[in-house]
């Protein structure tokens, strides 16, 4: 009776073993299986992150360019305020110099909101920052072309005009558009915003 009993026992241990065994390596292949599934999660979530970054640094790209642009149409309208007989052409032409302004401007406000579409409203701040600084220089443009209109009438030879009001604007814009550029690449590679920007350069 005994050994029938043991013999009994060893197939009720075998049989546990293998179930033991079975379990054992479904546990592994479950536990497998969900560690490969996080893998692919977080490589998705990172090439995600990587096509977002490059998305929005080609959006800022796109603003800062704009903006620029519309910088440099500016000065040209200046130099016409600033010259003297056939070098400063006609009003006809001012006004040809001042429409491209305009044009410029609608081409930064198209940028300016392809990137508000991509940023949370905390990164809003510093686009609205860099628009205001531009509206604010193409104000003080418009006035200091209506003004020296209003000096004289067409043809009068009107006198030479620095366009002061503009020009106090200039480096403001431009430093503004330096910080905006620190800002993008604080957000952009450390999320921690503008803690330090770039030296400014003046390129007035």
């Amino acid at each position: 009776m005994d050994g029938q009993w043991a013999v009994v026992m060893g197939a009720g241990l075998g049989a546990s073993g293998a179930i033991v065994g079975a379990l054992t390596s479904w546990a592994g292949t479950r536990l497998q299986a969900r560690t490969q599934l996080d893998l692919a999660q977080v490589q998705h979530d990172a090439q995600r992150e990587a096509e977002t970054i490059t998305q929005k640094r080609a959006a800022c790209s796109e603003l800062i360019l704009a903006v620029d642009n519309a910088r440099r149409q500016m000065r040209i309208v200046r130099d016409h305020l600033r010259g003297t007989g056939d070098v400063r052409g006609t009003d006809a032409e001012l006004q040809e110099k001042r429409t491209a302004v305009h044009e410029r401007i609608r081409e930064m406000q198209a940028a300016e909101w392809v990137l508000r579409l991509m940023l949370s409203d905390q990164e809003q701040t510093a686009v609205t920052d860099l628009a205001d600084a531009l509206y604010e220089t193409h104000q003080a443009l418009i006035d200091d072309v209506e003004e020296w209109l209003l000096s004289g009438p067409p043809g009068s030879g009107r006198e030479a005009c620095d366009a002061a009001r503009y020009a106090a604007t200039t480096g403001p814009l431009q430093s503004r558009m330096m910080s905006f550029a620190g800002d993008v690449y604080a957000n952009l590679y450390t999320g921690r915003g503008a803690e330090s920007r770039p030296v400014r350069r003046d390129r007035s």
